[in-house]
Order: structure tokens, then sequence, then C-alpha cells
């Protein structure tokens, strides 16, 4: 079970540039096929000033700001219990390549459930540009209690 005195806790903000080379290994890994994310020339063809970003890009800024490994060493959770069950992106507002992001993350909540053998936390990912935010995520992950697992199996 996670402490409660753990919520609230947030991480303490970084930036990050976005790099056209990243945005381009990050389209081969997921399979994205249109050029316009990495190449100017189609991206400006298609109205862009700049490459934009491929939608689940901020995944792999907030890896890189404080992972969620990091976040559960911080809650004292062993990883080979934890499980990423969900995250929801929200974008309030355009990113381009070579644009510069300011990142932070808060762990918002955290509730047991089945008699406390699973445990969800919630981690809340701020992304600003210029101080303005372009867009938030929520990510829940779930652990598995041993403890508590093997006394409601008793």
């Amino acid at each position: 079970m996670i402490d409660s005195v753990h919520i609230g806790f947030t991480t303490a903000p970084t930036s990050v540039t976005i790099d056209a080379w990243r945005v381009k290994l990050f389209c081969q890994a997921i399979g994205e096929t249109d050029p316009v994310y990495w190449d100017a020339s189609a991206a400006a063809d298609a109205g862009y000033a700049a490459c934009p970003v491929p939608p689940t890009f901020l995944k792999a800024i907030e890896t890189d700001h404080f992972n969620s490994a990091q976040l559960m060493e911080q809650l004292g959770v062993p990883l080979r219990s934890v499980l990423h069950a969900a995250q929801r992106f929200d974008y309030l507002a355009p990113l381009h390549v070579d644009e510069r992001i300011e990142v932070s993350r808060r762990i918002t909540d955290s509730y047991d459930k089945r008699d406390g053998a699973l445990s969800f936390i919630v981690i809340d990912t701020q992304y600003l540009r210029d101080g303005v935010t372009i867009g938030t995520s929520r990510q829940t992950i779930v652990a598995r209690n041993s403890i508590a697992a093997e006394a409601s199996a008793a």
C-alpha cells in the first residue's frame, strides 16, 4: 500500500528542446510513416511552420524528465509489481520540433482495491511552453501488494 504522505509530491521542472532526430526515431519506433513529422519540406507543404510532433511523443519527453520507475522508487514500490494501467493526454496547443518545453510531474492520488491487494497511483504531468500549459497527461499505475494479496487469499 502507498503511504498517502506521497500524494502531492511534485518533481522539479526540467526543460527539454524537441530534437528532430529524436522525433524521427520515435516515429520509426511506433510505425508512423507520415513524413510531416520529420521532413521539414513535407511539414511546410502541409502548412506547418516546423515539423509537428506525433501525439504520443509527450510520453518520451515525460520519460526523460522523471520517469515512472523513478517515481515508483520514490514511493518504495518494487518495479516487479507494477503495471502501466492507463494514460491520457490532453493537448492544448500544437508542439513542434526545436521548441523548448518544461515538464513537471505530480503524484495526485493513490487508492487501494481488492482489500489492499492492488494500489492505484495517479500521476499528472504538465507540459509548458513559455510558461503556458500546452498539454497535460494523467497516468495510472497499478502495483500488486504481495502481503495484502497473500492475506486476502488465506
